[in-house]
């Protein structure tokens, strides 16, 4: 008995009574569900009806004969094994069974025991050919996921040595510019380029003032908002550079309780927040705003802070020289103060 079908339905299509009898008889003891037809008709009307394993077909019937009943029933399950039987067998009527698609051909009186066999044996052969089938499409799907994650690969590495190559490019620029000011605004350009982000701004805190002032902008999106000033605490800009973790937001024009915010005035669906940090104290803010379809990735983010290492690092440098070159020498605390790197450094 084949392994994938406990009880295969077979259709028994004979005009003699007492050869269909033998036969249901026969394949029911051996774990099989039998369905008669007497005539072709009731054949066909059975094949309409419901699906077969196998059929055992008499070649001569009244009215539509077997190998129409063969036909049909291959038209209907193509996997159908199909045997035929007659008491009239001839070379023409062998190949004709064949040409229509049956498995084998039996000559009446009907051995039920070499029919059983038969069967089982078609019915086994069609489980491998079912096995081969699936294999081969489980390798097809194999070979598609491999094409895929090559296609995969490949882009990343392309990306991968695009983004390096930026880094080596900033290092060349980097070592021909001179002032923090200029060094700033080629860390934003690369942190822009490597993000894929269309604008971004450096933002200073101004600790005297309690409010955000910007430095530096890359891209048109942003040339507006790089002239205002924002208040430490409002809104988005606002509450990020009193944080020390980044914040990702990508879908500010989704979000009903930022309606007002400066961003969604501006236009900006996406925004990466990267506060600018030394010793656990934030000197400023990068904040980079992206209008295409595509969020800001987890690999994005970190490009982005580590360059926001070195941006944070000059404010925090610049902002110490500024303190000690306006505060007089005293053993009293100094007061923290906003340091213009416009009027202290210059380009």
């Amino acid at each position: 008995m084949p392994a994938n079908q406990m009880h295969p339905k077979v259709l028994v299509v004979d005009d003699d009574p007492m050869v269909a009898l033998r036969c249901e008889q026969a394949l029911t003891e051996n774990g099989y569900e039998v369905i008669t037809a007497a005539t072709g008709e009731e054949a066909l009307d059975q094949l309409a009806r419901q699906q077969f394993d196998a059929a055992v077909v008499d070649l001569v019937l009244p009215g539509v004969g077997g190998m129409e009943v063969v036909a049909a029933a291959r038209e209907a399950y193509p996997q159908v094994v199909v045997v035929i039987i007659t008491g009239y067998a001839s070379l023409d009527s062998a190949i004709e069974a064949v040409r229509y698609g049956a498995f084998d051909y039996l000559r009446k009186p009907t051995d039920v025991g070499q029919l059983v066999e038969t069967l089982e044996r078609g019915l086994e052969g069609q489980r491998l050919l079912e096995t081969n089938q699936r294999l081969l499409a489980d390798l097809d799907e194999i070979n598609r996921q491999m094409h895929i994650s090559q296609a995969t690969l490949k882009e990343r590495v392309h990306k991968l040595q695009k983004r390096l190559t930026t880094l080596v490019e900033l290092g060349h620029r980097l070592s021909e510019v001179h002032g923090p000011r200029a060094i700033m605004r080629q860390l934003l350009q690369t942190a822009t380029d490597l993000a894929g982000a269309q604008s971004a701004v450096i933002f200073q805190k101004d600790f005297s003032l309690n409010e955000l002032r910007p430095l530096a902008h890359v891209g048109q999106g942003a040339s507006e908002l790089s002239q205002e000033s924002i208040s430490l605490g409002s809104g988005v800009l606002g509450g990020a550079a009193q944080s020390t973790q980044r914040r990702v937001i990508n879908d500010l024009l989704g979000d009903p309780q930022l309606s007002d915010d400066v961003l969604v005035y501006q236009g900006m669906r996406r925004v990466l927040l990267q506060p600018l940090v030394v010793a656990d104290k934030v000197f400023g803010l990068i904040a980079l705003f992206d209008d295409l379809n595509k969020p800001f990735s987890v690999e994005d983010q970190d490009l982005v802070a580590m360059l926001a290492v070195q941006t944070a690092t000059i404010l925090a440098a610049t902002s110490t020289v500024g303190r000690r070159a306006k505060t007089p020498a005293t053993d009293k605390p100094e007061a923290e103060e906003f340091v213009d790197l416009e009027s202290l450094l210059g380009d």
